[in-house]
């Protein structure tokens, strides 16, 4: 018997807790004690136990065929799971249940036909009935696992499983948190009780399901009275989570969330959803649930996970282990493209200049650069179509080289070149008299030459003024000025300066490409040989996440997208609301589908707000104005916002300091993060707080948290898609936020990343984006 095993033994006081409380905390251990036992027995009986899971799918069927009605829904839903572990893994070994961790979720049911009631446990491996009630089910495969999204405590269900109706009732519906053998949390609709740090249960306030976004404790908390003016909501610090990268968060999906996780392995989903909606946690599950159920397609290998800062991508190489996936490319589309270009031998040297004019971003990030490449190689085609004509046209033989090129006119063109040259030398073409086909092949192998060259392209599109003047003013003729024209047309004729003749040779010192070059040189590839060519071999994804999608342009998500397999599953997450990049064309979704390529491409909203407080985000909501979703939904209530205003920051650092140091000493477990708007605000901030001894004080520069407690302060382009339990907004002011678009954008984004608890310092003129009637009531 483990020593985790036996510590779930013992019993933990529940005297706190009311009396219904105590029956539903007391309900929940029994299960667990059983559990326990049943994997105890099967470790002692059998160490090392093979599951022959063919030998019992027929005893199943047999046993079906046999039994009671009554009998008949559970063993069904047996054959279900081992069905699914038999697809998943073959004949062989069963991944074992672990006892550390062995469900997170409870349903008790009452079979409509019979009347029957059982237990069901929700994990991420399977159990079978052995005759002693103990079932536990793998949520991304058994059928019995939906009823666990899509129905709430004492609804009736119905759901067809293999064309049969399963009807009745949800008795319990509960989810739990079980850490190294322990019951540490009991979330139901009756109440939430949790397990405090002297081994008693207590009841809490707050949401039974909370979502995790990226790096919170529980959203739950015990109940406290606030003093005023401190900071911290917990009256037990047992409540946070020492270690902020994951809590249990596959058994808090909501019905919405889990039809968006299950969805069709084929096509491409688009969620949008408000801060702490879920989008993250759908699109990870989503990978996960594609994993399991189709492991062959879905590895780790051929799975890519796009993401808008280093923090998420640390975060997510965190959570994908936990959810039964391992080895799945978590990046950033600047660091995935940059390695794409890197293993092609190009005649640019990859070297990137920091200098890039704000409008020429903005030029090579807008959509009319899409048209500009498609306008191009349009025009070749043209050209190779007009040099066959030129050369063999008037030959009557010349009309069936000219009807196998047009033949070929869905390809890609360096595939209709090496089509044509082999046709050419192979096919019907080789009968051709000799002159014809010598005039027609050598068209071809020029044209084949021309559409290889990729980079030649690229820097026709930069360095031919008249040609970035022509597409401006066809495909964007209000968005840049004639200044703005000339502006980019100077800067990118440099680009002729980066062609070197050998790899060896270095471009002349200044001379660099744009970040946005990238996108351009890959897409270029995309649309001249089909795809992205790494020594011969396409890169391709079976499927594909882009988070924070808002944030990408239209060329970015379309050289991504294109990278897809055949059956185009793809997941892209985003919110409006949070925008980060405001040079890249974004206005709304239908606008980057249409010009990604995707005009059909249903949206599926998320409208239920997870992680913060309903106090938090009518403050976000007002910051946002007119740019806020009114149709969001708050799942829990908390503390008030507070507004302190100083004279100096010198009286901020001192008020802040005394109130930090309260905080991590009663809860040392607590994430808190301190959001100015510029780097050099955080630098003052962070050594004026060293000086004054706050502890387990972190300055975060370039994304590089280390998601455990303690005291993060970084600006506000470093904290996208993360949480803190607690966040303080340093000086919201005129001059850091003042009344325009961008500005509200990025203070809703920080204000959001808290999920307990808000509080702004202000030192001088505040924001106008501030409500008016903020104040904080100084201790």
């Amino acid at each position: 018997m483990s020593e985790e095993g036996a510590v779930s033994r013992n019993k933990p006081d529940l005297s706190a807790l009311p009396d219904l409380g105590q029956q539903i905390v007391h309900d929940e251990l029994s299960l667990l004690r059983g559990v326990h036992a049943r994997l105890d027995r099967d470790a002692k009986n059998d160490p090392d136990k093979i599951e022959d899971l063919d030998a019992q799918l027929i005893e199943l069927r047999d046993a079906i065929a046999e039994a009671k009605e009554e009998d008949v829904p559970s063993l069904i839903d047996q054959m279900h799971q081992v069905a699914a572990l038999s697809r998943k893994r073959g004949s062989g070994r069963s991944i074992p249940v672990d006892p550390n961790n062995p469900y997170f979720g409870h349903l008790r049911l009452r079979e409509g036909r019979t009347g029957g009631v059982r237990d069901v446990l929700i994990g991420r491996h399977t159990l079978l009935d052995e005759g002693d009630g103990v079932t536990i089910v793998d949520w991304r495969n058994a059928p019995v696992s939906r009823l666990y999204y899509r129905y709430e405590e004492d609804d009736d269900y119905e759901e067809e499983f293999d064309e049969r109706t399963l009807e009745g009732k949800v008795l319990v519906r509960r989810s739990l948190a079980v850490q190294d053998g322990i019951l540490r949390r009991v979330a139901s609709p009756q109440g939430t009780y949790a397990l405090d740090g002297r081994q008693r249960f207590q009841e809490t306030v707050g949401s039974a399901k909370p979502t995790l976004q990226g790096g919170s404790g529980q959203a739950a908390r015990a109940t406290s009275t606030q003093p005023a003016g401190q900071l911290g909501v917990h009256s037990d610090e047992s409540q946070l989570r020492a270690d902020k990268h994951l809590q249990e968060i596959t058994a808090l999906i909501d019905k919405q969330q889990f039809d968006l996780i299950t969805r069709s392995d084929s096509g491409i989903v688009l969620i949008q959803g408000g801060a702490g909606s879920g989008k993250t946690t759908v699109a990870l599950h989503r990978v996960a649930y594609l994993a399991f159920q189709d492991a062959k397609r879905f590895m780790p290998s051929s799975m890519l996970i796009i993401v808008f800062n280093e923090g998420l991508v640390e975060y997510i190489r965190h959570v994908l282990p936990s959810l039964g996936v391992e080895g799945v490319n978590v990046t950033t589309y600047r660091r995935w493209s940059a390695q794409a270009l890197g293993k092609m031998k190009l005649r640019v040297e990859q070297r990137y200049t920091g200098a890039t004019p704000d409008v020429v971003q903005r030029f090579k990030k807008h959509a009319l650069v899409l048209k500009m490449i498609d306008a191009l190689v349009v025009e070749q085609l043209e050209d190779i179509r007009e040099s066959l004509v030129e050369r063999i046209g008037e030959d009557p033989a010349g009309a069936e080289v000219l009807k196998a090129w047009d033949a070929t006119a869905s390809m890609p063109p360096v595939v209709r070149a090496e089509r044509l040259i082999k046709w050419l030398g192979e096919g019907r073409g080789a009968e051709l008299p000799p002159k014809v086909k010598a005039a027609a092949t050598t068209v071809a192998r020029s044209a084949r030459e021309q559409m290889r060259d990729f980079v030649g392209d690229w820097l026709e599109l930069n360095t031919t003024a008249a040609r970035i003047r022509d597409g401006i003013r066809e495909h964007a003729p209000n968005d840049f000025t004639d200044a703005d024209i000339g502006t980019i047309t100077r800067w990118c004729a440099r680009k002729a300066d980066l062609e070197v003749e050998t790899p060896e040779q270095l471009a002349p010192e200044g001379a660099g490409l744009d970040a946005e070059d990238d996108a351009i040189l890959l897409r270029l590839m995309q649309v001249k040989y089909g795809g992205i060519f790494v020594n011969n071999k396409r890169i391709e994804y079976e499927h594909i996440v882009i988070d924070e999608a808002q944030d990408l342009c239209p060329l970015e998500v379309r050289v991504l997208l294109d990278t897809a397999s055949k059956g185009k599953s793809v997941t892209i997450a985003g919110d409006r609301a949070q925008k980060m990049v405001f040079d890249n064309g974004f206005v709304d979704w239908p606008q980057l589908l249409g010009d990604a390529g995707l005009p059909h491409v249903e949206i599926q909203p998320l409208k239920v707000t997870y992680r913060s407080t309903r106090q938090i985000m009518q403050f976000s909501r007002h910051v946002l104005g007119p740019l806020a979703d009114e149709d969001q939904v708050v799942a829990r209530d908390g503390a008030e916002v507070s507004y302190f205003e100083f004279t100096d920051t010198g009286e901020a650092v001192a008020f802040l300091g005394e109130a930090l140091r309260g905080l991590m000493q009663r809860e040392p477990n607590a994430s808190v993060a301190l959001i100015s708007r510029y780097p050099q605000q955080a630098d003052i901030y962070y050594e004026a707080l060293r000086i004054a001894e706050v502890p387990r004080l972190r300055r975060v520069r370039r994304e590089d948290f280390s998601f455990t407690a303690g005291i993060d302060i970084t600006d506000v382009r470093q904290v996208k898609g993360l949480e803190f339990d607690y966040v303080v907004l340093l000086e919201p002011t005129r001059q850091n936020y003042p009344d325009h678009v961008q500005s509200r954008h990025l203070l809703h984004i920080g204000a959001t990343r808290a999920a307990y608890q808000l509080w702004l310092l202000g030192v001088g003129q505040r924001s106008a984006l501030l409500p008016e009637d903020m104040i904080g009531e100084l201790p």
